[in-house]
């Protein structure tokens, strides 16, 4: 799989279940408790601070889901 930091976080999760403990586990908000997440996995982690080093373990993480 590759995922990709321009992908939509609901396409992410749609297509592979298994990246929400991943998210989740990178300090990305509830997925699964019904708050809504749109818009990219870039713009999601900057917008919850998830920059740098963090964004690149969170896409590795990702990508080995």
């Amino acid at each position: 799989m590759k995922i990709k930091p321009e992908d939509l976080v609901e396409d992410v999760i749609q297509q592979y279940p298994a990246t929400v403990r991943v998210f989740m586990d990178h300090d990305f908000p509830c997925l699964v408790c019904g708050e809504p997440v749109w818009g990219t996995v870039a713009e999601n982690a900057e917008r919850n601070n998830i920059v740098g080093e963090k964004f690149n373990d969170l896409m590795k993480a990702l990508n080995e889901t």
